[in-house]
């Protein structure tokens, strides 16, 4: 009985050299693109933005010093404020100038603000910089008109 030696499969060693190259460059042309995005366009602000935040019911200006890692807060200062009063604020308390703040659609499952506790509730009419919420399991008398600062996405 003769046993025949079969044909290897693999291509020759020079093709497996010339794969790795195009794999270490194609990831190396992915990992620069990467590195060069710029921020998420989702991000709440950029360092340097101009805004406006509430405190205490009122809005003041203030520009944006840092970004927190998952870029869903901002640290700001103050217009004419010293630097104790510097904070780091969410977006139900910020409105970056010059930039479109994210918004909300009838139908939007939110968290709405009503006396330092958050509740939720669904959007079901809007209005430029408003949104008429109904709160879940609240009878329709409780629906009301809320601003930017007391409205979050769930």
């Amino acid at each position: 009985m003769r046993i025949r030696a079969r044909k290897s499969k693999l291509p020759p060693p020079n093709e497996f050299k010339e794969t790795s190259m195009r794999i270490a460059l194609l990831i190396a042309t992915l990992a620069t693109t990467l590195a060069a995005a710029p921020a998420s366009a989702n991000a709440l602000c950029s360092v340097g933005d101009r805004a406006q935040v509430s405190w205490k019911g009122q809005w003041y200006p203030a520009k944006v010093t840092k970004v927190n890692e998952d870029q869903t807060k901002c640290f700001i200062r103050y217009d004419g404020y010293g630097s104790e009063w510097d904070e780091w604020v969410g977006s139900d308390r910020i409105k970056v100038s010059g930039r479109a703040m994210p918004g909300f659609q009838v139908g939007d499952s939110v968290q709405v603000k009503w006396k330092g506790e958050w509740y939720p509730a669904s959007v079901i009419s809007t209005k430029p910089d408003m949104w008429k919420i109904h709160y879940d399991g609240y009878a329709e008398s409780w629906d009301e008109w809320v601003e930017r600062d007391r409205i979050r996405h769930r």
